[in-house]
């Protein structure tokens, strides 16, 4: 009885939760996100697969004369008062960005289109794919598809965007070279190998034959940058061999403990594949805009992502699918998902992301380091990244100070006006003289994520700001972690009121000590008076394969931990790096305080783990811990406070 009610309570809070967060949509989105979804899009693979539509020259030459037609087609309708504009069926084709002055025009760029939330704008294209001719040259600079700026109550429906050119390399294993410290590849068709390469974003993604990403082998990557290669060279019948700047791979790919703790997941052989990453887009902007809809779209750019800057926010992303055009042989989806600085968080309902190459999804606002203070007056130092924030901050917004080395919360105050990169507050500012700013009000607060489907994507799904809520989705074969951080360099904020719930987690951060989901305030630094992260609810998830523990938890307070199933944590640490020290609890939990575990499950076929020291369960491992409820026992302190660090 008593674990029914803990369930029952658990998602009625949730859903006062979902509707708080719900209350910055607009009728029209709604009713839109009330709408019945379609099964998920079904993925097959194949190096044998085409590479997806291909077009003559004169049928390319035809379809940018369509193309031509579809802006003034859209502008027409919109300054008529029309509700909805019908793009017919079709493939339209587009150039590249072009730049006038110091602005970038994306090519299909709209700008001051506003209508109010009753009668909102609808751009239907549904049948039609919007093709970009995008140069297939290195990162920097990033190439730019579709973008929405200073925009309100715009519904885009149903339309397909890809690049014509697919933007990097990719293809099956042919040989491996150990002594040679390189793969040979056949290139997938359709993808064109560049002559010359800058030296810029030159990283692989290895992936197995039928798709799946090498989720273990990220191991390489975070910090260490250990695949990236150095070159591609012709070898013979259309084939070319990628030669790798270290040996740690190759090394990785003949180490017996390594093959039995991931077994084929882990490893790379002739017939699996490479995809060579040399390019980037920003596929879909919407900037310094409310209330936009994405609905029904699909995006196959490789290496283009979706993003969201600046502005009220609070805009949808219903029935989309980011990732490798189905049934083709194309692996590279898209980039991550990026929300920053938003004054109302996301909502994605029903999403499916595969692929990415950086950065699953992130949530956050941006810090302005404080240079110097005077009177009421703060000067902030200058930063591109805080501009979608000073541009949209109105006086009464709220700014909360902490220490930029220590983390310690210095105070709170409002601002009263705003020129350039200085600010003036509704106080004195000389506390702040110290400090770095976090705004609360342009942080994506409220976003909801749910019924998604994320699948062999690179790394990190990044929370960074508060409320939020992640529910109902899987997540399979994950490079890193559900990351719910401070932040503390230029990104960031401080979370708070975080949900994750009725989640799966497959082969998420599999590699060797790493968690599915991880949890780290400031106070992972020992910091006395830095700001816990509040408030936190991780309950009825899944959590199957994670490499050391399920979930490694620094810095909490007034937070439940409750009904979740976790299956084989540790095995992978335990096997691979057998002599190495690891946290052998499937659940960590240091610097916290208020924090309750009721009911949560552990399986353990394979007896990786081990009994805590504190807390003598093999569940929980504590250090540094006070007022901590297991199942309905408190479980004694371990908390000494820590020393105060000089300034």
């Amino acid at each position: 009885m008593h674990h029914r009610l803990i369930l029952f309570l658990t998602y009625f809070f949730s859903l006062i939760l979902v509707r708080a967060q719900g209350d910055h949509l607009s009728p029209h989105q709604r009713e839109i996100l009330a709408a019945k979804s379609p099964a998920p899009v079904e993925y097959h693979f194949s190096f044998d697969l085409p590479a997806g539509p291909q077009f003559s020259e004169a049928e390319k030459a035809a379809q940018r004369e369509q193309g031509k037609g579809v802006m003034p087609m859209v502008m027409q309708a919109f300054k008529s008062g029309a509700g909805e504009v019908r793009i017919p069926p079709g493939n339209y084709r587009f150039g590249q960005e072009h730049q006038v002055g110091a602005k970038t025009f994306y090519p299909l760029h709209f700008e001051g289109m506003q209508r109010d939330a009753a009668n909102p704008f609808v751009i239907d294209a549904t049948g039609a794919t919007f093709w970009f001719d995008l140069d297939d040259e290195q990162m920097p600079p990033g190439h730019r598809c579709v973008g929405f700026f200073d925009c309100r109550n715009i519904v885009l429906r149903g339309v397909i965007i890809d690049r014509g050119t697919r933007g990097c390399i990719e293809g099956r294993i042919t040989k491996i070279d150990r002594e040679g410290n390189r793969f040979e590849i056949q290139p997938s068709p359709g993808i064109v190998v560049p002559k010359t390469y800058k030296g810029h974003e030159q990283r692989l993604l290895p992936f197995k034959s039928d798709g799946r990403f090498c989720a273990p082998l990220y191991d390489l990557q975070q910090g260490k940058q250990k695949l990236d290669y150095v070159h591609i060279q012709p070898s013979t019948d259309g084939r070319y061999w990628v030669t790798m700047k270290d040996a740690d791979l190759m090394g990785r790919l003949h180490d017996a403990n390594w093959e039995r703790a991931f077994g084929e997941l882990g490893m790379l052989r002739v017939g699996d594949g490479l995809s060579c990453l040399f390019t980037t887009a920003m596929a879909i902007q919407l900037e310094d805009s409310a209330n936009i809809t994405l609905h029904g779209v699909s995006l196959y750019v490789a290496k283009g992502g979706p993003g969201e800057s600046g502005g009220d926010g609070g805009h949808l992303w219903k029935d989309c699918y980011f990732g490798p055009r189905p049934g083709t042989s194309q692996w590279k989806g898209a980039e991550g998902f990026l929300c920053r600085a938003t004054r109302y968080g996301t909502t994605m309902d029903h999403v499916t992301i595969r692929h990415t190459a950086d950065d699953l999804q992130n949530f956050h606002g941006i810090w302005g380091k404080v240079v110097s203070v005077s009177g009421k007056q703060v000067t902030m130092e200058k930063n591109w990244g805080l501009r979608p924030t000073l541009k949209n901050a109105k006086p009464g917004d709220r700014l909360r100070f902490i220490h930029r080395k220590t983390g310690a919360f210095l105070g709170e105050a409002k601002l009263t006006a705003i020129k350039d990169f200085v600010i003036t507050l509704d106080q004195d500012a000389a506390p702040f003289a110290d400090g770095q700013a976090e705004w609360p009000d342009h942080q994506c607060a409220g976003w909801l994520v749910q019924h998604c489907l994320f699948e062999d994507n690179f790394q990190t799904f990044g929370i960074m700001s508060g409320p939020g809520t992640l529910r109902d989705c899987s997540f399979h074969r994950m490079g890193n972690a559900i990351g719910i951080n401070t932040g503390i360099g230029t990104v960031g904020g401080i979370p708070h009121d975080i949900t994750i719930a009725n989640n799966m987690f497959l082969d998420v951060n599999p590699r060797p000590h790493r968690p599915s989901i991880e949890v780290r305030s400031h106070n992972s630094l020992g910091h006395q008076g830095a700001i816990p992260i509040d408030r936190l609810i991780i309950a009825n998830n899944t959590i199957t394969r994670s490499g050391g523990p399920a979930m490694n938890l620094v810095g909490l307070k007034n937070s439940r931990i409750e009904n979740n199933t976790i299956d084989s944590p540790v095995r992978s640490t335990r096997i691979a790096r057998p002599n190495e020290k690891s946290d052998l609890q499937a659940i960590i939990l240091r610097h916290s305080q208020g924090v309750t575990f009721q009911n949560n499950t552990l399986k353990d076929p394979g007896n990786h783990t081990r009994p805590d020291a504190n807390s003598g369960s093999r569940l929980l491992g504590l250090l540094q811990t006070q007022a901590i409820m297991l199942d309905g026992k408190k479980i004694p302190d371990f908390f000494t406070p820590a020393s105060p660090k000089r300034k």
